[in-house]
This record gives C-alpha cells, sequence and structure tokens, in this order.
C-alpha cells in the first residue's frame, strides 16, 4: 500500500473521530478512540429495539386478522 493511500484511509478515520493524531516535530502519533464506535453500537441496538417491538407488534395484527377470517 502506498503512502499517499495510508494517508487518505488515516484522513478518514480522522474524520469520523475514531483516530486522533498527535505531532511531534516529523512525527506522527494515532492513537485510537472507540467512543464513536460505541456511541453507533448504541444508536443501532436502540433501533434494533425499536423495529423489533414495531414488526412483532405487526405480527400479531395480521395473524389476528387471519384467525378473524
Amino acid at each position: 500500500m502506498s503512502l499517499n493511500a495510508v494517508s487518505k484511509h488515516i484522513l478518514v478515520l480522522e474524520r469520523a473521530k475514531l483516530v486522533r493524531r498527535r505531532k511531534e516535530g516529523r512525527d506522527h502519533y494515532l492513537s485510537y478512540r472507540p467512543e464513536p464506535l460505541d456511541e453507533a453500537a448504541q444508536w443501532i441496538e436502540h433501533t434494533r429495539n425499536f423495529w423489533a417491538s414495531r414488526l412483532d407488534t405487526l405480527e400479531m395484527l395480521l395473524r389476528e386478522e387471519d384467525d378473524q377470517r
């Protein structure tokens, strides 16, 4: 992988706030930040629970409708 390609990948990670860059002279030090992924995981879990509940209710209503026919 070229240095240019690595730099572009790191820039994407920085924009997503998944890494933090610290410069000392010509050296660049990167550190991983897990918080944005934790926030995404919480949002995904909340959304999954929301839709699972809604779809379970829809399934129950459709079954009741089928039973009435």
